[in-house]
């Protein structure tokens, strides 16, 4: 009370005194001479301590109450008061005002609450369609919680806060969802690779599921591929295994030198029959089983073939040739399809690239190892003994290295949604209930390098026979149809006859140069195949490797098709005609000896025109099959899936016509008329004039009707309807996204 009293006299003094007209310093010393006012009261400690601010107090300010924050510096003024402000008049005099009294409320009645501040609601979240993109490493994908984390975990949908997923928006969907994540309204997050390829979006998007094959760690898909690979060395090796010894193998086994070819024309259509029926049952029970009958089946008859080295062992080595071929066709078949299942695109193609090096390399060079050990006491036989070997490596890695790659990544989504609100840990690719559906996979345990743990969770998952599936007719249907696809049978007709001709002479070779006048051992008649092993590597490494770039000047430029067609043709009619011209020629007998000497016969030449041959083939088979597959299930294909499927069908398509041919060529070109080289002419002569006629008839219509093939292509696979002319509803049948899982 002391201190209003004081302020309020102060006021009405300044004012009554300046109204009057007196002298500005008096009354600024009246003012000054009234003591300033006391500080105000300060309540105990004890009393404050119990003394609870309340959370309007703190944001409010009471005139009751000291502010909550230090006050400024009190302004002192010249007349003294800093409670009033001063004004001049005309007469030259200093008016003070004094401020107006403050209004406050009698100190009985609490002050106001005030009330909390309308904050905006937050924005909404922009449409995933929108939303900037980040790398891996900013925005990780989701995955199913481990030991260490799951206690964190929430649902990807209620951490990211996402809309719900709508298939019915105008707009194009991008590839973060699929059909079954969009019917389902699963949202997914795109994700990313890794390391220098955090900017690369994953193609295909894996799921959640770490028993996806595109989850496993990097060190079990490298196994799985290396395993595979070295299954594919040694199927190659076994295929030209006998090319160097024919002869000595008619001669032992007593038999004509066509039933010699025949224990390598009969395993190659064998090879190609029973890859047939593991591409079509592999979509029903997985590929792992195939892989370890196959194994089973190569191992019978390799080890087989170390004893049959004695007369009269001509069947047995037929029967273990058999078991052979049989073994070979998983490993033609459903290779690129586990490379598919395993790699992502930006992975993929270096992978193709050392499959393509490796089944071509382990064609055409291991006869020159075999021709020399085909020299020992044990004979021919020595060249099993020594694959054998390579089982003690090779039954391991299969076994233990290779799981089932087959994975149904649009069931895992569904399986997913169905199981919400509670975040889904995907679904197990291992083991089976009893309606042939998944079980749910368990989380995942903390990793160790190696501990009984991780071992037996990692064996647990190698199971024979891993996956499953409802048989459907158009499931069984899917690689015939895709066989009979027009660009497959225009590719199996432009290349099966240079390929044909290289097997064909390839098998020839020891029934030519073996008996008199040049007897060249096994040793040398290997050094034949140096120049198929080095020069077909070329179109090999070439158009694989630098595929990216290659495939667009390809899709882009029409006539890329006529000029490497013409490439790959040219090389195998200068191959063709000068191999056979040129051996017909130097080794018939003049007709004044009646006898061959075999001086004109140029070996290196021989060598090389036959590498030339080897050449055009690889770049018929390598610079044509790949990107004009592609070219076309990318036309044809409604999704990704689709798309994938159709090309490993329809390559396999064309190397099953391939097999067959090549076994045809490789038993029926070998007749006795070769003794005196004029089969060899008139073979040599048909065969180059066949291969320019044909394959240069087949690129130019190619390159006329090169959309109307394409379309025929998608309707006999299924994905386009062609329907009547005019017919506004033909086309792709699309189903959501390119990008959707099959």
């Amino acid at each position: 009370m002391g201190q209003d009293l004081g302020i309020d006299l102060r006021k009405e003094l300044g004012l009554r005194w300046g109204s009057n007209g007196n002298d500005g310093s008096s009354t600024a010393g009246l003012i000054e001479s009234f003591p300033p006012p006391p500080p105000p009261a300060k309540e105990p400690h004890h009393m404050m301590a119990k003394k609870k601010p309340s959370q309007s107090s703190l944001n409010s300010t009471s005139p009751t109450e000291p502010p909550n924050r230090p006050l400024p510096p009190r302004p002192v003024s010249k007349l003294g008061g800093g409670l009033s402000r001063s004004t001049t008049n005309a007469s030259g005099f200093t008016a003070i005002t004094p401020l107006p009294p403050p209004s406050m409320p009698p100190p009985s009645v609490p002050p106001p609450s005030v009330p909390a501040p309308n904050r905006p609601p937050p924005p909404k979240p922009l449409p995933l369609s929108v939303r900037p993109q980040v790398p891996l490493g900013m925005n990780p994908p989701t995955r199913p919680g481990t030991s260490t984390t799951a206690k964190t975990t929430t649902s990807a949908a209620t951490a990211m806060e996402l809309p719900p997923v709508s298939t019915t928006d105008s707009k194009p969907r991008m590839s973060w969802t699929s059909t079954a994540a969009s019917s389902l309204n699963v949202p997914r997050r795109i994700k990313y690779g890794q390391g220098k390829y955090s900017s690369v979006e994953l193609v295909p998007q894996p799921s959640d599921d770490p028993d996806d094959p595109l989850n496993w760690p990097t060190w079990r898909k490298e196994v799985n591929f290396w395993s595979l690979m070295l299954m594919v060395a040694m199927t190659g090796v076994t295929k030209t295994i006998f090319m160097t010894v024919n002869a000595q193998v008619s001669q032992l086994y007593g038999v004509s030198y066509t039933a010699a070819a025949a224990l390598t024309g009969v395993p190659l259509i064998l090879s190609a029959i029973t890859g047939l029926g593991c591409l079509i049952a592999a979509r029903m029970v997985g590929k792992r089983p195939f892989y370890l009958g196959s194994l089973i089946s190569f191992f019978i008859g390799t080890v087989w073939s170390t004893n049959v080295g004695f007369e009269g062992a001509y069947g047995q080595c037929m029967a273990a040739r058999v078991f052979q071929g049989l073994g070979w066709g998983a490993w033609d078949a459903l290779v690129l399809g586990s490379i598919q299942d395993t790699f992502f695109e930006h992975e993929r193609n270096i992978k193709i690239t050392i499959h393509a090096i490796t089944t071509t390399a382990t064609l055409w060079f291991p006869p020159i190892l075999g021709g020399v050990a085909s020299q020992s006491s044990a004979g021919f036989t020595l060249q099993f003994t020594i694959l054998s070997s390579f089982f003690a490596l090779a039954i391991p890695a299969i076994a233990l290295g290779c799981p089932e790659t087959v994975f149904d990544r649009a069931y895992t989504l569904s399986a997913a949604a169905s199981a919400a609100p509670t975040p889904a840990t995907g679904l197990s690719g291992f083991g089976l209930t009893g309606t042939g559906r998944y079980k749910t996979s368990l989380p995942l345990a903390p990793y160790r390098l190696l501990s009984w743990e991780t071992a037996c969770t990692y064996l647990a998952k190698l199971h024979p026979y891993t996956y499953s599936t409802p048989i459907s007719p158009s499931l069984l249907l899917q690689a015939p149809r895709a066989m009979l696809a027009p660009t497959t049978l225009l590719l199996f007709l432009v290349s099966f006859l240079p390929i044909s001709a290289l097997w064909s002479f390839s098998s020839s070779l020891s029934l030519i140069f073996h008996p008199l006048p040049l007897s060249l051992p096994p040793s040398s008649i290997g050094l034949f195949f140096f120049g198929p092993f080095l020069l077909s590597l070329i179109p090999v490494i070439t158009f694989n490797y630098f595929y990216r770039k290659y495939s667009t000047i390809f899709t882009s430029t029409p006539k890329t098709h006529l000029f490497v067609t013409a490439v790959g043709l040219v090389l195998s009619f200068i191959g063709i005609l000068t191999f056979s011209l040129h051996i017909s020629s130097s080794l018939t007998p003049d007709p004044d000896s009646l006898m061959a000497t075999g001086a004109k016969v140029n070996l290196p030449a021989v060598g090389f025109v036959f590498g030339l041959l080897a050449m055009g083939a690889a770049t018929l088979e390598h610079g044509l099959q790949r990107v004009t597959i592609g070219e076309s299930t990318a036309f044809t294909s409604r999704n990704l899936g689709v798309k994938m499927r159709n090309e490993v069908d329809m390559g396999f398509g064309v190397e099953f016509y391939r097999k067959v041919m090549m076994g045809v060529f490789v038993m029926g070109t070998q007749t006795g008329n070769w003794v005196v080289f004029e089969g060899l002419r008139g073979l040599g002569l048909g065969l180059g004039v066949a291969v320019v006629v044909l394959g240069g008839g087949l690129a130019t219509g190619w390159w006329l009707w090169g959309g109307m093939i394409k379309g025929v292509d998608g309707w006999a696979v299924g994905g386009v309807d062609l329907g009547e002319m005019g017919n506004e509803g033909a086309g792709i049948k699309r189903s959501g996204s390119f990008f959707d899982t099959d």
